[in-house]
């Protein structure tokens, strides 16, 4: 790796940075010149060495990672130790992790505005199916939109983000029924709904907003479904590009238990087949992250 050692700036010690890169060449020219432009003391990590073992190894201050909502979330639920600051530098396209907590702007302007003392929860969600437990950090989906995912193609920039809601459209289009039963916080949901998202962030996919008023740090899961009735009131959401009120009904809760099968689902942005008579328990991990957080963001007690 590479580092680069400058006295401390502003009164605040100098930590030990390490960076994590996962996403393309541009990615990690962002980051890190970012970065190092401030002056900061860092070490340039690999991303294939972005694991477990290499950050227990590392004896860092904190970690910054620099990437997309992929990159973004692989290391959020991979961290061996929650009480590490994290800092996040957006580079991707829809960016829904840090655009949720309110992260936005160039990379240089990002990095400025960091004080390791101002950090802000963010939970790590937990799902536990037929194929064990993984952590997310964004949602875990059922139906039309996670469908979408799975059938969106292959793009980048902001065609991406077009591409990926006429995706969500024509799932939508055509989805039936979801052949689910699902409980919130033991009190069981009826209706024929088309998708239900149960999410930690936001925003989901192609930057939709569905849900606003969601914090990614009360300990709490937004529930999103939208019923048959409200179809072709979503599709015409989607096409306004998200500009109005959503369609999608809201609550939240802490345990969700989904039975069922024969559906796509989605663990972030993973897909996968739920095969019928399978049974999916969703809540959160006891420990949150720490992110560091944007000036107009509330921060932790110190």
């Amino acid at each position: 790796g590479c580092s680069v050692s400058v006295p401390a700036l502003n009164g605040i010690p100098e930590p030990r940075w390490e960076i994590l890169f996962h996403g393309t060449t541009s990615d990690e020219g962002e980051g890190w010149n970012a970065i190092v432009g401030r002056g900061w003391k860092a070490k340039r990590l690999a991303a294939k060495k972005a694991d477990v073992t290499t950050v227990e190894r590392s004896d860092a201050d904190l970690i910054a990672i620099a990437g997309g909502d992929g990159t973004v979330s692989s290391v959020l639920t991979m961290l061996p130790d929650r009480s590490l600051p994290v800092a996040i530098v957006p580079t991707g396209t829809a960016n829904n992790i840090a655009a949720s907590i309110g992260i936005e702007g160039e990379p240089t302007e990002i990095v400025r505005a960091w004080d390791p003392d101002r950090r802000m929860r963010f939970d790590i969600g937990k799902v536990d199916g037929p194929w064990g437990c993984h952590p997310f950090a964004e949602a875990v989906g059922f139906g039309a939109f996670a469908h979408s995912l799975r059938i969106a193609p292959d793009v980048d920039g902001e065609e991406k983000l077009r591409a990926g809601r006429e995706a969500f459209c024509e799932s939508l289009a055509a989805a039936g029924p979801l052949p689910l039963e699902i409980e919130v916080d033991a009190c069981p949901m009826v209706g024929d709904l088309l998708l239900l998202e149960v999410l930690n962030v936001a925003l989901a996919g192609p930057r939709l907003p569905f849900a606003p008023e969601g914090d990614c740090g009360d300990g709490r899961l937004e529930i999103a479904i939208l019923s048959q009735a409200r179809r072709n009131r979503m599709l015409d959401w989607i096409r306004e590009a998200a500009g109005t009120a959503s369609p999608i009904d809201l609550r939240r809760g802490r345990e969700i238990i989904v039975q069922g099968g024969g559906v796509t689902m989605r663990i972030d942005d993973r897909c996968c087949w739920l095969e019928p008579g399978s049974k999916v328990k969703i809540g959160l991990e006891s420990q949150p992250a720490q992110i560091l957080a944007p000036p107009d963001r509330s921060a932790l007690a110190p």
